[in-house]
């Protein structure tokens, strides 16, 4: 394993464990990742980055184009208040590690095991028929707010079906990417 992939686990591994027990992701692991990525990338040979067979850096550009994706993938989930800053601010990390391209795929893969640990959630909470009754209700209201020419937003609920630590989600998207990249088998590498 090479080390820039090393410390994105690391970091990765503390920003779970946090959020898991507190709820909450600091901004020293963030803060600690991103110098991490941003001297990897600096000493770093050049590569197609830390998650491939060969790693190496992707240039600063790239980091800073992965950090950039990392924030516009997640920030509508934010302003929505579907999550908090620091799973935004992680997901800018794990950007400034994989670049632009492995970012998205990231994104893509996050919003995914996302879905599946918020079901996963419900049931263990048995809090799925809220879950259900909430998606029902903001998928109707932005429906009717569309129709009648406003755009689609969503109002803070009055009942949520419970808080879900979305480190876990952005984890098991890099791991997955990970597992594609390594496999071939995944066109966002």
């Amino acid at each position: 394993m090479n080390i820039g992939l090393a410390a994105l686990i690391g970091v990765l591994a503390f920003a779970v464990v946090s959020d898991i027990r507190r709820g909450r992701v600091p901004n020293l692991f963030v803060v600690f990742g991103t110098v991490a990525a941003t001297l990897f990338h600096s000493i770093a040979t050049l590569g197609e980055g830390v998650l491939h067979a060969s790693p190496g850096s992707i240039g600063l550009v790239s980091l800073l184009e992965g950090v950039m994706i990392g924030f516009v993938g997640l920030l509508p989930l934010y302003i929505l208040r579907a999550m908090g800053a620091g799973d935004v601010k992680l997901m800018m990390m794990v950007g400034a590690f994989l670049g632009p391209l492995q970012t998205l795929g990231v994104v893509v893969l996050t919003f995914l095991a996302g879905g599946v640990l918020a079901i996963v959630m419900a049931l263990w909470q048995r809090s799925f028929r809220q879950l259900a009754t909430n998606l029902r209700f903001m998928l109707t209201t932005s429906s009717v707010r569309a129709a009648g020419g406003e755009s689609p937003r969503f109002e803070p609920l009055a009942q949520t079906a419970g808080r879900m630590p979305y480190a876990v989600a952005i984890a098991a998207g890099v791991v997955l990417q990970l597992v594609l990249v390594r496999s071939g088998g995944w066109a966002l590498s």
